[in-house]
């Protein structure tokens, strides 16, 4: 009798880690579009600094936050033409949901208020970034996204302890090599996966 209960229980760890995998595949192209759009901001934002920036940075920013808005709905709604969700795909888009809610919260009601000093933005957006890689690594049993999330503590910590603006490039570059080139290997992991079913 228990071990047939642990069998169970044993099927559906595993049933939930390849859920938790696939889902995070999945994610992959969230990586990308999010990468992208605040890459440009931090962009914009440095050009603003040096006062060749047609626009405020404030603008530039919403306007980058607004295409990544875009990039997201039509993900998901292009995903409504996959198979049903499943609870490990609903308990990582809620992880990396409450990120996204986190670093806008801080942004409006903190940066763009004055309430934060905005070289506090780019460590504290490490900090929250750092978490949602930890936890999706270890569901998924993606042992590499775990270590990205180091990688996020260790830039946020340089931030903090040597603030300027070259921070803005060490954002773009922590960005692009530990947000986008993942979105970009879960891609295709996605894909061969995709390939391999029946």
């Amino acid at each position: 009798m228990h071990t047939e209960s642990a069998r169970e229980d044993l099927a559906y760890l595993r049933q939930l880690i390849e859920d938790t995998r696939q889902a995070t595949y999945v994610s992959g192209q969230y990586f990308i579009v999010w990468g992208v759009a605040v890459g440009l901001g931090l962009v914009a934002t440095w050009l603003g600094l040096r006062g060749e920036l047609p626009i405020s940075i404030f603008l530039a920013w919403i306007i980058c936050m607004a295409a990544g808005g875009l990039g997201t709905f039509l993900l998901v709604r292009a995903e409504r033409n996959l198979p049903v969700q499943t609870h490990a795909s609903r308990v990582i888009g809620k992880v990396w949901m409450t990120m996204g809610i986190s670093m806008m919260v801080l942004f409006f009601a903190g940066a763009a208020t004055g309430r934060i000093d905005g070289h506090l933005m780019l460590p504290l957006s490490c900090l929250l970034i750092a978490g949602p890689f930890y936890v999706t690594g270890l569901l998924a049993r993606l042992y590499w996204m775990q270590f990205l999330a180091f990688a996020w503590w260790l830039g946020a910590a340089v931030m903090l302890l040597w603030p300027g603006m070259y921070n803005l490039l060490l954002m773009g570059l922590l960005l692009f090599a530990l947000y986008v080139v993942p979105g970009i290997i879960l891609v295709r992991m996605n894909l061969r996966a995709e390939r391999s079913l029946p």
